[in-house]
């Protein structure tokens, strides 16, 4: 008798994963926020400036978002904010820093990745193969992916999870790399907003 495993993923769960995530998201931006207050960043067109400028704070400030964005949940005990914000009221492009964050973000889940790897080469003694399209993460990875940055500590326990299981990173950085920037663009959008609204006051 042959059996046949359906990695088909199923609508209810789909549809349960899909609702779970908006929730998420959904209390992630507003959470803090007065509501659409950051609607002011899309009032005016804004000039796409791309260019880094080259001085020792901005270097400074990029490297320090970088690396604190590559730090697990747990460890980001402490708030870089005063930094960041400097920096955008310099005229530092927000498209460039939030791409750089979301870069450092996807570099550090990709190391909880690679420490899920360890922890099986460990308990396993081989880091094993990839795991199969049944998975349980491949069949629903669009959906759990997106949530990883908006869950704090589940969310790295979800990578560290991932490399243990060896779910194909392959398959998995799409989603987390555009959840990262929509993660990022949480707090960047209304900073610039705030930002705008207090020069045009002044």
């Amino acid at each position: 008798m042959v059996i046949r495993l359906n990695n088909k993923p199923k609508k209810e769960i789909i549809v349960a994963l899909a609702i779970l995530v908006f929730v998420v998201v959904f209390i992630n931006f507003s959470y803090g926020y007065e509501p659409f207050s950051a609607m002011t960043f899309f009032d005016e067109p804004m000039e796409l400036n791309l260019e880094i400028p080259d001085d020792n704070f901005t270097r400074f400030a990029l490297a320090v978002t970088f690396a604190y964005d590559t730090l697990p949940t747990i460890a980001q005990q402490f708030s870089i904010s005063a930094i960041t914000v400097q920096l955008l009221m310099t005229g530092f492009s927000p498209i460039i820093l939030a791409v750089i964050s979301a870069i450092g973000l996807l570099a550090g889940q990709m190391i909880l990745y690679l420490v899920g790897m360890f922890i099986r080469k460990v308990h396993k003694g081989s880091f094993g193969d990839i795991a199969g399209n049944h998975h349980f993460l491949h069949k629903y990875h669009f959906l759990i992916y997106f949530a990883v940055p908006f869950v704090g500590i589940l969310g790295d326990g979800a990578m560290v999870y991932s490399g243990h299981q060896r779910i194909n990173p392959i398959r998995i950085i799409p989603f987390l790399f555009l959840a990262d920037l929509a993660s990022t663009a949480r707090w960047i959008i209304p900073t610039v907003a705030e930002l705008e609204i207090a020069d045009a006051i002044k």
